[in-house]
């Protein structure tokens, strides 16, 4: 029996709604799965941001990172004979354990002449790295790790060893191989980090600064004693080895990138931290920000907002506590519990300057890490104190210099050894090189320059019958060589230095070749010692007055004026950097200068020797003329040798005479000035050209010919052997002649006497 229940059909608008709904449900709990963990991935983590700001304030680790470019080898190291090494000083903070340190080298060879080839590192004298290159040519990098024992003397010593031979040689023949050749690129890096609070004093204050270091001003706008303090803390660190750059505290409306920002989630809730949490670009709208951007520490602002030595006036330093302030008012709005935390986090934000003289130097903390606060008028004392002469004795955490000197010495020498040239032997198999380098500065007084260089060395014998021969280079000028006796003893050779080949910086290269010999493939080669005595020393001497760049070197060295106009004052992020590798590459003393601000559009007139930026003057007798985008220069009869327009971002440096006096002037051609970002090397020319890659070209109008080269040639010349040769042949003719007549006479007077006993014989005969 079938039985027929009823049968209600809904309408379909219903219907349709139902199985939606259905639909729906069916969804919710994937759809609950899905958002669950996006949900847990916002939640802040655990603690919130009181704990992000003690994960922040529990960091006291610093990271490092230099390449050889940093350390100034801008081109690649090259290494190409049978047996050459390389020494590389790499910087680290003195006496303060490393950790993580690791060398990446970045390298490759060509292997054109076969033969065995190896390439061997050694880390403080240390072998730790060598590898065998088989292939025709390849890549030699490898990244190699280093112990972070501390070191005392402030570097690691990373020596690269190549060497190459030709192999299956029965007999002696030439085991050159020029193919065979290692190429080290300035790429190549070394990382490490150390502990901040190793960092007790400013002498280790200044070995832990980086090789570029930062100077932190109050802002575009400063006042002249705070611009006079942060030129003077440039030179200084230029003088010393170091690059400098210019950062200045950020203003609202500054617009900074984000994309180097790591902001901790756990901050994100706070407003300030939030706008600094996305990507691309971002103007800063309140003060909050500021301090946020503060507030993130080393790791937060790298890049953006560097401050490794600050110049503490009071705008600087108002300008942290009014950031931190606003900074404070949100997180106690936002996050109350955080409030104490952030306090605490502070203390290592904000430099303690309570009670800061104007002189004075004090190691502090600021922005989560050891900074060097230089008082709004300590620049001399910073360029006295950490000059090499007084630099070792700086080990407190605070000083104040009234007066920080060299003694000035009235003998006309000057030992290598004060100069940083280290005396001491080393092993030489083929070649080896040994440097020194010194500031113009500390060698010029009283009018005298380096007139010639002693050097005093020894050298044990080898095992060959050749020489060693040993070079003497001044920036790359050769002054002199000689073969040595090689008995052990001191020899001593004298080489005399022309005035253009000196400059605001110099270095001393001494090259030491010896012959290896292996007796007829019987023996190995072998190295033998030489070294470079104390006793070697610089010889002064009066120099001549000379309008050139080197002249005003000489002259700068005993005491100077820097004019800069007021305009400068109000472009500090522009104008300190140019102002600053001008003056370490015109030879400007940071300790004996006198900074002069000179009113927009006066003429200034100086009162002594002088560099000067962008001024004019009331006797003015430049040979350059600059209108905007066009520069005419003079020859030495004032008609134009060059006049054209259209220039941007260059800059003209000139010596010149204003008031009576010897000045170098520099002049900004065009819209914009050029960026100069390290010092140029300048030398006997008076008109030189300055763009962005540095020195572009140099001219002297006054000597176009070249008339000074010629004259300054050395003194022993063959025509000058050859006054010595005439007199000398006349005077051996001369004896010559005496000693031929001399025989002569007694030949006669023999012949004479033979004659008359002859005579007189017949006589007797006849009789």
């Amino acid at each position: 029996m079938i039985s027929h229940r009823p049968h209600f059909a809904l309408p379909v608008p219903r219907r349709a709604a139902l199985v939606r709904a259905s639909r729906i449900a069916s969804l919710l709990p994937l759809c609950l799965a899905l958002l669950a963990p996006a949900a847990a991935r916002a939640a802040p983590p655990a603690g919130g941001a009181a704990a992000a700001f003690h994960q922040l304030n529990d960091d006291n680790w610093i990271e490092r990172r230099e390449t050889l470019s940093t350390l100034g080898f801008t081109t690649p190291l090259v290494l190409a004979s049978n047996d050459s090494s390389r020494e590389i000083y790499l910087p680290v903070p003195a006496n303060v354990p490393l950790a993580d340190a690791a060398l990446k080298m970045d390298a490759s060879y060509l292997r054109a002449d076969g033969g065995r080839t190896t390439m061997v590192l050694a880390v403080d004298t240390f072998p730790v790295a060598a590898r065998a290159m088989t292939a025709d040519q390849g890549n030699a990098g490898l990244t190699l790790g280093i112990d972070g024992a501390p070191r005392a003397n402030g570097f690691v010593r990373l020596s690269v060893n190549w060497s190459t031979m030709l192999s299956g040689q029965t007999q002696c023949s030439d085991p050159r191989t020029p193919g065979n050749v290692l190429r080290v690129e300035p790429g190549s890096s070394f990382s490490y980090r150390y502990d901040s609070r190793a960092v007790g004093d400013l002498r280790t204050a200044w070995g832990a600064l980086p090789a570029v270091t930062a100077i932190m001003v109050a802002g575009r706008q400063l006042d002249a004693q705070s611009y006079d303090t942060a030129w003077r803390i440039g030179v200084a660190l230029e003088r010393a080895g170091k690059h400098s750059t210019v950062s200045t505290m950020p203003v609202v409306g500054d617009r900074i990138d984000l994309s180097r920002l790591k902001v901790p989630a756990a901050l994100r809730a706070i407003p300030a931290f939030a706008a600094l949490s996305g990507e691309g670009t971002h103007v800063l709208k309140d003060q909050a920000e500021i301090g946020a951007l503060l507030s993130l520490g080393q790791n937060g602002f790298d890049g953006q907002l560097r401050g490794d030595i600050l110049v503490g006036d009071k705008a600087l330093l108002d300008s942290i506590n009014g950031a931190l302030d606003a900074l404070a008012a949100q997180v106690g709005a936002s996050a109350s519990d955080a409030a104490a935390a952030f306090a605490q986090w502070r203390t290592r934000l904000q430099p303690r300057a309570d009670g800061l003289q104007p002189s004075e130097l004090r190691l502090v903390s600021a922005f989560g890490r050891p900074v060097i606060l230089a008082g709004p008028q300590s620049g001399a004392a910073f360029a006295s104190m950490f000059d090499a002469y007084w630099r070792n004795i700086s080990g407190s955490p605070a000083l104040v210099a009234r007066a920080a000197h060299k003694p000035v010495s009235q003998e006309p020498y000057i030992l290598l050894k004060n100069l940083g040239g280290a005396p001491g032997s080393f092993d030489v198999m083929s070649r080896a090189d040994w440097t020194a380098s010194f500031d113009i500065a500390e060698v010029a007084s009283d009018g005298r320059l380096p007139s010639e260089l002693v050097l005093d060395v020894s050298a044990a014998p080898g095992a060959g019958r050749t020489p060693p021969v040993v070079s003497v280079f001044l920036n790359d000028v050769l002054l002199g060589a000689s073969h040595l006796q090689a008995n052990g003893q001191r020899e001593r050779i004298n080489a005399r230095i022309p005035p253009n080949a000196l400059a605001a910086q110099n270095q001393i290269k001494v090259a030491f070749v010896r012959q290896p010999s292996s007796d007829n493939c019987r023996e190995t080669p072998q190295s033998f010692p030489v070294a470079v005595l104390a006793s070697s020393h610089i010889k002064l001497d009066k120099a001549k007055d000379e309008a050139n760049f080197t002249g005003m070197v000489r002259r700068f060295a005993t005491g100077a004026e820097l004019l800069v106009p007021k305009a400068y004052l109000s472009d500090s992020a522009a104008t300190l950097q140019r102002v600053v590798m001008v003056a370490a590459s015109t030879g400007l003393p940071a300790g004996r200068t006198t900074m002069k601000v000179v009113d927009d559009g006066a003429q200034a007139a100086p009162s002594g020797n002088f560099l000067a930026f962008d001024t004019g003057f009331k006797d003015d007798k430049s040979l350059v003329v600059v209108k905007q985008n066009t520069l005419v220069l003079n020859d030495s009869s004032n008609k134009p040798m060059l006049d054209v327009s259209g220039f941007n971002r260059l800059g003209i440096v000139e010596v010149t005479q204003a008031s009576g006096h010897d000045g170098v002037v520099w002049r900004s051609v065009g819209q914009s000035a050029p960026a100069v970002a390290k010092p140029f090397q300048l030398s006997s020319g008076n008109v030189a050209a300055i763009g962005n890659a540095g020195l572009l070209s140099e001219i002297n109008t006054s000597d176009t010919s070249g008339r000074d080269y010629v004259q300054d040639a050395p003194s022993i010349t063959i025509p000058d052997i050859l006054w010595w040769v005439v007199p000398l042949s006349i005077i051996a003719l001369f004896v010559l002649m005496l000693v031929l007549a001399s025989r002569a006479r007694r030949r006669r007077a023999a012949e004479q006497e033979r004659a008359r006993e002859a005579g007189l014989q017949q006589k007797k005969r006849d009789q």
